[in-house]
């Protein structure tokens, strides 16, 4: 027996990086949302170990999240059987897009089905705490108000469905871990946009959801690689709605809610000399809702 589950991508429409814990660790608050773009993952019952295939090489296998997530499975509930992980990549690795989390939370739901294991939603959120900050999101889906560490996480009223989003990746990586260590303390945790971010949301309000796009991260991040800011103006020029770096980058998304538009700020990417050759993913997608 095989079982697919597929593992969306996410974007954070708002990231305020609050202080730094003593733990090194730091405390966040953030509006996360689920995308259309998505990996699947393949499980598959074999008679022992974990053994993992990609499309692509992405890290040695006991680095992969998603083995962690099986491993810790299969430790934790003394699972008798290995499984055979398939990783079909369509997120860009190391960009933002939390694909590394995702593909570890479809394992952990694709695995509670495959192994019988019986765990409730809470129960999959309180495993994956251990694997990554942005496991638990990725249990929940859709649009998460995301606290503490990240790994706090309350799925709240969704974004309409009809919102476009264009992804633009440079062709260079950037690790979360250095994202954090060379943070900017005199400007972050200032603005705290993500209360503003809520109230956006509740309000249905895609021009002031626009307006209140923010991540702490752009401080040291864009002062590092100017490309990023290029890649908002691009975007905006082309009559995005606004345009933000996800996450730790590199990635930048566009906001619209004209299918045309989000289409031609991908075309205007794609014909632009400069563009084409420091870019190496650029994709229109939408929200992905979990009803």
């Amino acid at each position: 027996m095989e079982l697919i589950q597929k593992a969306y991508s996410k974007i954070n429409l708002s990231l305020d990086i609050i202080k730094r814990l003593a733990s090194g660790y730091h405390k966040i608050e953030s509006v996360i949302q689920e995308l259309e773009l998505h990996d699947i993952i393949k499980l598959k019952k074999i008679e022992k170990g974990i053994k993992i295939k990609c499309n692509i090489n992405i890290c040695p296998d006991n680095e992969n999240l998603a083995y962690k997530a099986a491993e810790l499975l299969i430790k934790n509930f003394k699972i008798n059987s290995g499984v055979e992980i398939t990783i079909e990549k369509n997120i860009p690795v190391a960009a933002g897009l939390g694909g590394g989390s995702a593909d570890a939370a479809a394992t952990l739901k694709g695995m509670n089905k495959l192994f019988n294991l019986n765990l409730s939603e809470e129960g999959l959120i309180e495993i994956s705490k251990s694997i990554g900050m942005d496991v638990p999101f990725f249990i929940l889906g859709s649009t998460v108000h995301a606290t503490g560490r990240g790994e706090n996480v309350k799925r709240i009223e969704t974004l309409a469905n009809n919102i476009y989003f264009v992804l633009a990746k440079p062709n260079f990586n950037i690790s979360t871990k250095n994202a954090y260590e060379n943070l900017d303390y005199e400007k972050t945790g200032k603005q705290l946009k993500t209360a503003e971010m809520l109230n956006a949301i509740r309000e249905k309000d895609i021009k002031k959801i626009a307006d209140n796009l923010h991540n702490d991260f752009e401080y040291s991040v864009c002062r590092e690689y100017p490309i990023i800011n290029e890649i908002k103006q691009k975007m905006i020029e082309n009559k995005a709605l606004n345009a933000l770096m996800s996450g730790s980058g590199p990635t930048v998304f566009g906001i619209t809610k004209e299918k045309a538009v989000a289409e031609n700020i991908l075309d205007s990417l794609k014909k632009d000399p400069y563009f084409k050759k420091n870019l190496d993913f650029v994709c229109v997608t939408q929200t992905h809702i979990v009803y």
